[in-house]
């Protein structure tokens, strides 16, 4: 098995190997990032050859490799919170191909330092994952077929859990983490301008800042900006930015901007004014998709 595995890594290297105007159709980054996260099996298996040319490959082929392994990560993530059955199960091979990755690349290359918190937040998200029939059947049949070490194996993998086992278990929630001292300034919202928010107002709801860590490592810090138009405006930024799944400010869902990515907002200028200072008032919620959940 290892040996068949070995040589269709060693022909897709190969297409990677040709000539950039040859009539071949050119390797995109999935594809590279594909072959490198099955590269890296083989290697904690135990042949490490074909993983060790990944540098020379993708400076080949003109890949970056930390943005491709991120926006792979996305991805895989994306498919472990939609999918079921056999895209399930085989998602979840792909996040411990991820972990195999983090777990040779240090001692054979050390140059994906920088993927590291990606990596961690595919994997982790990968171990909360309830497995349907289909889904524990592909789980398993790889258990028993690929001798990943312990160190690069997942817990979803070694042991899985079916649907029925999770509804039996206990889940501990994550406490959330207060970044910032509670927000009370009920006297300075208290103040308006012709029905707009007075510059005491702006100024004391801008200042409202902080910064942490979630779970997987990522850096986060939450900053907020309330325009003259009462335009309610979150910015999130540091590598959580696209790990950032829900904002809240009090009660109110904000919306991620379409083409600015970390920018959260909403519009609270139709509300009642007793309603907009209840807003204002609450706390600002970040939850990112490892689990973290934070205050500001």
């Amino acid at each position: 098995m290892l040996a068949d595995f070995r040589h269709e890594l060693d022909a897709e290297s190969a297409w990677f190997e040709q000539p950039v105007d040859s009539s071949a159709e050119a390797p995109e980054p999935r594809d590279f990032i594909g072959w490198l996260l099955r590269a890296a099996r083989l290697a904690a298996c135990g042949d490490p050859v074909p993983f060790q040319a990944w540098p020379r490959l993708a400076t080949k082929l003109g890949i970056r490799v930390a943005d491709a392994i991120a926006e792979t990560a996305e991805a895989g993530i994306a498919v472990l919170d939609e999918s079921s059955g056999i895209p399930l199960g085989e998602g979840i091979g792909d996040a411990e191909d991820a972990s195999c990755l983090m777990a040779v690349e240090g001692e054979l290359t050390g140059l994906l330092q920088d993927s590291a918190a990606w990596v961690r937040l595919w994997t982790m998200a990968a171990e909360e994952i309830p497995l349907d029939d289909l889904a524990f059947e592909i789980v398993e049949h790889r258990r028993l077929t690929w001798p990943i070490p312990s160190a690069a194996r997942l817990a979803i993998v070694a042991t899985p859990l079916h649907e029925i086992d999770f509804l039996t278990a206990a889940k501990v929630t994550t406490p959330a983490v207060r970044l910032a001292p509670v927000f009370d300034s009920a006297p300075e919202l208290a103040h308006f301008d012709g029905g707009r928010p007075s510059p005491r107002m702006l100024d004391r709801f801008n200042s409202r800042h902080g910064r942490g860590v979630t779970p997987s490592g990522l850096d986060l810090e939450v900053r907020a900006v309330l325009d003259e138009w009462w335009g309610v405006f979150i910015r999130i930024e540091g590598t959580a930015v696209k790990a950032t799944r829900h904002v809240r400010l009090g009660t109110l869902a904000l919306k991620e901007v379409a083409d600015q990515p970390g920018l959260w907002t909403a519009a609270i200028d139709r509300m009642p004014l007793e309603a907009i200072l209840r807003i204002l008032n609450g706390d600002i919620a970040v939850r990112t998709d490892d689990g973290g959940r934070f205050l500001v």
